[in-house]
């Protein structure tokens, strides 16, 4: 213990830390619990048995006599106030410390300092004549982010934050904010909390970020009824205060005069706005005229209520299993890899097992673009030492850190698992205690693998077999590596067979159950895992369960108090074929533009103007709601209450701070007055009572409940009410018994049958600034950021075709032609082109195939022969 102002703390710490616990008021300058400390402003001094001591980087100590308010220390913290407003014109957090002190004016002549000042960017705004040299700008930028922007210029009096050369817009910086967030001084702000400096705020409302798989905590600050600012929540353990430049800034989408405000109804070849009353009974009508000929796709960026309700509706009300949802085209075969080798479709680990691994593998994801805050924390985790490993075709930012980088072909990602396997299993590298213990078919994968030597391989996926044999090596000999991976492993043909091959990997070093391992998809959208949780797949119920189950399905029929449906249902790739066929009648789309975002776009189109009705459920009208017969207006998520589950099993609320647009309505309303208008009505009356059914009949989710989930959620399974989560599966068994090693064999694609001399393979994939569609991105400052597609190619391969940089290129395969500008760059090889698909008009998805993952009908995105030609 020491004392505080006479007040006994813990000795734990720095002594900032024991001041703060005893509720003695300290003032911080250059604090920041995000870094390390660096006492470089001094403000926090204290007395520590008589001696003025930095607070923030002086470590408690047993015994010792805090004083943190004396004659002395004010005179000090005066004078010191008034030195730093010689020379800085302070404003926001450190100017209201400065005047808690005493300090309003200066006894000193001014010097103020020649800075620079940039307005270039869309979203920061730098004024360095306000900078008080706290270092936090470098600080952040370096320990949170890892991109070492900012740095000191000059020396002594003429010292100076420094970004480079040139506007800040055009500086390395990827628009994190966290800057922003720790400037004390306004030297670095931001365009969104300037403007709403004027406005009253009303509300302060903690949510979850719909952006992607990682399901960052967001401080949505509202003035009125619409956003001011976003805030990281610092407390989250996911993004502990951070966020990226979508979660922090690509908020005004909500407010666009795009927006949805009522419903449409097509009539003469016309969409018209029409009454609620109008819509609900002409898609209730349109529906049970058609069913059980009728079909649902869901929605990854919708909730897990609303996904619930969808399955519910299909399934009760028009007898079909015909309901999927776009984890299919993304995660499928995650889910479908890691159940046949582990039981369970979902990452065995944390995120917070990035900070615990002594090694990364990270495989088919750019995760700093991505998944930027997961990205980050790896970054972190790299630049202090851990070993890194990546599989990419791409010299991805974090292949350029990695230690080994095993940039294989575009569709070779079987044969080089294999051969990492075979490696282990030569060198005598494996877990033989846990591979005796806790698998099966370990004899007969060694035998197999003995056609998959690096050296076999090598010409076929492109990677040095020394290369292969360093990084096998690096992996066994690890006490606790962990996998992520992406859909650079999923999108494939034998996509879900890749997984099962990570799985292999895991379970022959006994790298599974224990903090700091396992294998650990990175989600795509943000409640990709919920979706399907929630039963949006055509041949499981929410909670993985098998409808052919006599006892499940028992349960189902006597809650929803319906029969279940027979017939098999269909996956989004088969429901197209059964459309075009004329068998499928009906379909409801909620929120997702398959036009621009699903493979071989005009097969999509044909499929869906087959179809006697289409319904499309989205908050713009976007290039899919452009065919609908009825468009339904819906709500964001940052107007609606419900829950997201991230990559990592946690179940988060989400919570309305503004409302719906005009006479949009949220998503779990509209699908309760559908359930009601088509004869299946419903009592629930909020997203709570919704989980309470759901938590009824899913045994994962047990014990879930809204106020179980506060503060930071719960990773299921959630066995019993009380139960804390389970951040780490399989810590002592399987739920199939033992986990099985696979052997699969590599079968090439058929993508590789359209290639000729001239083809060069195309991946596609997504940027930090947009996503997916990009309808919610495209709207705001983030296009200001990266304003249009750019096909990523190698300079030999342009330099062959006469191609220069920002040329526009016509990208042709034999589905159909994609239009953006060339980019050349060495982070592909030759040979390799990377495409992405935010901007419709770019129509990246008329070029990919139709070729799909063999067990989960997954489209192959990410191999695709194409032409490249000048236009």
């Amino acid at each position: 213990m020491l004392t505080v102002n006479g007040t006994p703390v813990a000795a734990q710490g720095t002594v900032l830390d024991a001041c703060r616990r005893a509720g003695a008021e300290v003032p911080t300058l250059c604090h920041d619990s995000r870094v390390l400390p660096a006492g470089h402003c001094r403000m926090c001094l204290v007395e520590v048995d008589g001696r003025s001591v930095a607070s923030c980087s002086t470590p408690a100590r047993e015994g010792t006599t805090v004083v943190t308010d004396s004659d002395a220390l004010r005179a000090y913290r005066q004078d010191l106030g008034e030195l730093i407003a010689t020379e800085a014109t302070v404003q926001g957090e450190a100017k209201e410390t400065l005047e808690a002190f005493g300090v309003t004016g200066t006894r000193y002549a001014s010097r103020p300092r020649a800075r620079r000042r940039d307005a270039t960017h869309p979203y920061l705004r730098v004024d360095l004549e306000s900078c008080i040299l706290c270092r936090l700008c470098v600080r952040t930028c370096a320990e949170v982010q890892g991109q070492y922007v900012w740095a000191f210029a000059n020396r002594g009096g003429a010292v100076t934050p420094h970004w480079g050369k040139g506007t800040f817009q055009n500086s390395p910086c990827v628009s994190c904010g966290a800057c922003v967030a720790a400037c004390p001084s306004g030297a670095i702000s931001d365009v969104q909390r300037d403007a709403s400096e004027d406005e009253v705020e009303t509300d302060s409302v903690r949510t979850t970020c719909s952006y992607c798989g990682v399901g960052c905590q967001l401080e949505v600050r509202t003035a009125g009824n619409r956003v001011s600012h976003i805030d990281g929540v610092a407390s989250s353990p996911v993004n502990r205060g951070h966020l990226c430049v979508k979660g922090r800034y690509a908020h005004t989408f909500a407010r666009h005069p795009d927006r949805l405000t009522a419903p449409l109804v097509r009539k003469g070849g016309v969409l018209v706005e029409v009454s609620w009353e109008e819509a609900l009974e002409v898609v209730s009508e349109g529906f049970r005229k058609l069913a059980p000929h009728v079909a649902a796709l869901s929605s990854s960026r919708c909730t897990n209520e609303e996904n619930y309700l969808v399955s519910k509706w299909f399934r009760g009300g028009f007898g079909t299993h015909d309901v999927d949802s776009c984890a299919r085209v993304c995660h499928a075969p995650s889910a479908m890899g890691m159940r046949l080798s582990l039981g369970t479709g979902a990452a065995t680990g944390s995120f917070a097992g990035i900070e615990k691994a002594d090694l990364l593998f990270v495989c088919g994801a750019n995760v700093t673009e991505a998944h930027p805050i997961v990205g980050a924390r790896i970054k972190q985790a790299a630049l202090h030492g851990t070993p890194l490993i990546v599989v990419d075709p791409r010299r991805t930012e974090l292949a350029s850190m990695a230690n080994e980088h095993l940039q294989l072909r575009p569709g070779s990602n079987v044969p080089l698992l294999n051969s990492l396997a075979a490696v282990l299993v030569e060198e005598r590298l494996v877990n033989r205690f846990f591979v005796d213990q806790r698998t099966e078919g370990y004899d007969q994968l060694a035998e197999f693998l003995k056609a998959f030597r690096p050296e076999d391989t090598e010409a076929l996926t492109g990677v040095p077999a020394a290369r292969v044999r360093r990084a096998a090596r690096m992996y066994a000999h690890a006490a606790r590596p962990m996998q992520v991976h992406g859909l650079g492993m999923t999108e494939h043909y034998q996509g879900a067979e890749g997984v099962r091959l990570l799985c292999n990997l895991a379970l022959l070093v006994g790298a599974i159950g224990r903090e700091g391992t396992g294998v650990n998809p990175l989600r795509g959208q943000n409640n990709v895992q919920g979706a399907a949780d929630m039963g949006c797949q055509p041949d499981l119920l929410p909670g993985y369960q098998s409808p052919k189950n006599p006892d499940v399905r028992a349960l189902f029929e006597r809650v929803w108090d319906r029969p279940l449906p027979t017939v098999d249902g269909r996956t989004l790739p088969r429901m197209y074929e059964a459309a075009r066929r004329g068998e499928l009648k009906g379909l409801y789309i909620l929120g997702e533009n398959v036009v621009q975002t699903d493979p071989d776009v005009k097969s999509v189109l044909e499929a869906l103007t087959a179809l006697d009705f289409l319904v499309v459920q989205e908050i713009f009208l976007s290039e899919t709601a452009q065919l609908a017969h009825v468009v339904l207006p819906g709500a964001s998520f940052l107007e609606k209450d419900g829950t997201f589950t991230n990559g990592e099993r946690r179940i988060q609320r989400v919570r309305k701070a503004i409302e719906p647009p005009g006479n949009a309505r949220p998503d779990w309303r509209i699908l309760l007055d559908l359930m009601s208008a088509s004869g299946f009505p419903q009592t629930f009356r909020s997203p709570e009572d919704v989980m309470a059914e759901v938590a009824e009949l899913v045994p994962a989710f047990r014990g879930v409940s809204y106020p179980a989930l506060e503060p930071d959620g719960l990773q299921w399974p959630v066995p019993s009410v009380g139960h804390p989560g389970t951040p780490i599966l399989h810590t002592e068994t399987f739920p199939i018994g033992r986990a099985e090693l696979a052997c699969v064999p590599y079968l090439p694609s058929p993508s590789f049958s359209e290639e000729r001399e001239d083809t060069l393979l195309l991946v596609t994939g997504r940027i930090l600034a947009h996503y997916n569609s990009g309808s919610m991105t495209r709207r705001g400052g983030n296009d200001t950021i990266h304003p249009r597609d750019v096909l990523s190619i190698h300079p030999d391969d342009a330099a062959v075709r006469g191609i220069l940089e920002g040329a526009p290129v016509s990208v042709t395969s034999v589905h159909g032609e994609a239009r953006p500008v060339a980019h050349l760059t060495p982070d592909v090889t030759p040979g390799t082109l990377f495409l992405t698909f935010h901007h419709p008009e770019t129509h990246t998805n008329f070029a990919t195939s139709d070729v799909v993952d063999r067990l989960t009908d997954c489209p192959e995105y990410k191999l695709i022969p194409v032409r490249v030609t000048r236009r």
